[in-house]
């Protein structure tokens, strides 16, 4: 059915009068909803009235959707409907949502009868999932034996106590988890489901945390690393909610997801040591809302948070990270929120976990780099003459 079509019958139904319609007249016996995951979807109704029905129809409404879809069937010996429609990006249902669907007809006499309301879930049927389900944790994979969803759930499991052992968290109630081989899978998923996924990031206000584990030798690695990360990101925004967990900088949020990972980037001390001591480091208060786009420096950003978060875990035990943590969440200002519990704002602090990562006085280190070579060669040059002076005049005065 054209736009324009579906536009004639969508104003034919707002201008007919609520009244005329009625539950009683035609009764739906059987009926079903047909679909292919982000393909199409075929209604199906078998129906019994004494009157002679004209048209037919089906309406569906999306979750969250105020205004309904409908679209006309085909009927058949007076007591069958079907309607085939294909999905397009406006019309197709988010996925892991309940529709809601019910049928109208439309008698030889002008009488409109509308029937109960059904529904579907709507998930991707594209694959044979296999299903695995242990505490607050649900598994789905299409790919892969036992062994992979035991792998998998292990590294839940381990995620999650890791998170607890940083900050008192409670375990969460209902988690999804559905693994897929193929990145573009999971960017479809996210793409229709409305939130974003980026390098194996969910977001947890989802519900639903969706994989890219490709086989291969890196596998078993992968999913010790984005399996506990992204249940760190689920427990905590299940435990602060949505409006306190949005307070916390992405250097710190990201830092505590970082730090529940099992294996974690064998590269990544070095890469911080490295920065550290040439002064190259990323400033933290950049990375308060936001980690840089480019590859290069998002994986700085992630080092240099997993270093930042575990210095300051170590430094203040605890009830002091958790303290801190409270002081982000309370606090409006991501430089200034640490001051008043720890006398510090994060610039202080990021000057502390500098000196300890390079092995040297974070003032030193920041005035050296910050001088031209010209001006220091010159500097050493202007000294030795002041030497040689010194020692000339001490030797006159002898």
């Amino acid at each position: 059915m054209s736009n324009f079509a579906w536009l004639a019958v969508i104003a034919v139904w707002m201008l007919m009068p609520t009244a005329t319609l009625a539950q009683t007249g035609v009764t739906v016996v059987d009926q079903r909803a047909e679909y292919l995951f982000n393909d199409r979807v075929q209604f199906h109704a078998e129906f019994e009235t004494p009157f002679v029905i004209q048209d037919a129809y089906v309406f569906y409404q999306l979750p969250g959707d105020e205004q309904s879809w409908v679209y006309k069937g085909e009927l058949t010996d007076n007591r069958s409907l079907d309607v085939n429609l294909t999905f397009t990006e406006e019309n197709e249902p988010q996925p892991y949502t309940s529709v809601d669907y019910w049928f109208r007809f439309a008698t030889d006499h002008g009488d409109i009868y509308e029937s109960e309301r059904f529904s579907f879930r709507y998930e991707d049927n594209r694959y044979v999932w296999q299903t695995l389900e242990r505490g607050p944790f649900t598994l789905y994979w299409h790919n892969g034996d036992t062994a992979f969803g035991e792998a998998v759930m292990a590294a839940a499991e381990q995620g999650l106590a890791r998170a607890q052992s940083l900050l008192p968290l409670p375990s969460p109630e209902a988690v999804t988890l559905r693994m897929y081989d193929s990145a573009a899978d999971v960017q479809l998923l996210a793409q229709q489901a409305g939130f974003a996924w980026q390098a194996g990031h969910t977001d947890p206000a989802s519900g639903e945390l969706l994989f890219s584990l490709p086989p291969g030798p890196q596998q078993s690695l992968e999913i010790q690393r984005q399996v506990p990360h992204e249940i760190a990101h689920l427990t905590l925004l299940r435990s602060l909610g949505a409006e306190a967990y949005a307070r916390l900088p992405a250097w710190l949020n990201e830092g505590i997801a970082s730090n529940a990972e099992v294996y974690t980037d064998p590269a990544r001390t070095p890469l911080v040591q490295l920065a550290a001591q040439s002064n190259s480091t990323i400033p933290f208060f950049s990375l308060c809302a936001a980690f840089p786009q480019d590859s290069d420096t998002a994986r700085l950003a992630y080092a240099q948070s997993a270093s930042f978060v575990d210095y300051l875990y170590k430094s203040y035990n605890p009830t002091g990270f958790q303290l801190l943590v409270d002081a982000y969440i309370h606090g409006s200002d991501c430089i200034t929120a640490t001051v008043e519990t720890f006398d510090k704002d994060l610039l202080a602090l990021e000057a502390d976990w500098r000196a300890a990562v390079s092995g040297q006085p974070d003032d030193l280190l920041s005035q050296a780099a910050a001088l031209p070579w010209q001006v220091i060669l010159t500097s050493a040059g202007v000294a030795l003459v002041i030497v040689v002076a010194l020692r000339l005049l001490s030797g006159r005065r002898r």
